[in-house]
This record gives C-alpha cells, sequence and structure tokens, in this order.
C-alpha cells in the first residue's frame, strides 16, 4: 500500500490578505466613481439637450407669431397663450431679449436648480 501524503496549503500572511482587502476595496470604490462620473454626465447631457429643444420650440413660436401677426411677441406668456409653448417652469426660466418689432427676439433659458 502507497503512502499518501497530503500537503497543506501555503499559509498567506496577514499582510497578504490586507493588500488583497484594499485592492478589493479601491477596486469597488473606482468602480462606484465611475458609475457616479458618468450618471453625472449622462444628466448634464440631457439637460443640455432638453434646454436646446426648449430653444428652438420657442424660437419657432417666434416665426410663427410673426408669420401671422406681423410682429414678435413681447412675452413668453403671449406664447404660451397663444401659440401653444409650454414648458416646466419649476425647471426653466425662460425670457426673450426683444429688441425692435421686426427683429427676431433673442431667447434666454435657464436651468433652474
Amino acid at each position: 500500500m502507497r503512502d499518501v501524503i497530503y500537503h497543506d496549503r501555503p499559509r498567506v500572511s496577514m499582510t497578504r490578505k490586507a493588500i488583497r482587502a484594499v485592492a478589493v476595496l479601491v477596486a469597488a470604490a473606482a468602480i462606484l466613481l465611475i458609475g457616479v462620473l458618468l450618471f453625472t454626465r449622462l444628466d448634464l447631457d440631457m439637460n443640455r439637450q432638453a434646454v436646446e429643444s426648449l430653444r428652438n420650440n420657442v424660437t419657432e413660436a417666434c416665426v410663427q407669431c410673426y408669420a401671422i401677426e406681423g410682429a414678435y411677441p413681447v412675452d413668453v406668456g403671449y406664447l404660451e397663450s397663444h401659440y401653444g409653448v409650454r414648458y416646466d417652469a419649476a425647471k426653466y426660466a425662460v425670457s426673450l431679449d426683444v429688441g425692435s418689432k421686426n427683429e427676431l427676439p433673442a431667447v434666454e433659458i435657464t436651468l433652474r436648480r
């Protein structure tokens, strides 16, 4: 009969265990940080797109108002009541910088936080 020799696994020192634990912790923190950064960038891109879309809608309503009435609107309230412009006033501040009657107003949109 053959003698079977069992070998114990080599023991890992406490230092190696600590290094592994720190490495796992650092990796988890890095993954979490990357996720937060990606989410923040996605949120900023979505807000930028929403502001640009609203700016286009208000500008188109101004042009439509000029085509129908022969003058640009004096404020956003007029566009809301007569041309169907809708937006979340709690999220966006919309204003028109009106120059003259025959000049397209500059549309200013600010994202409220």
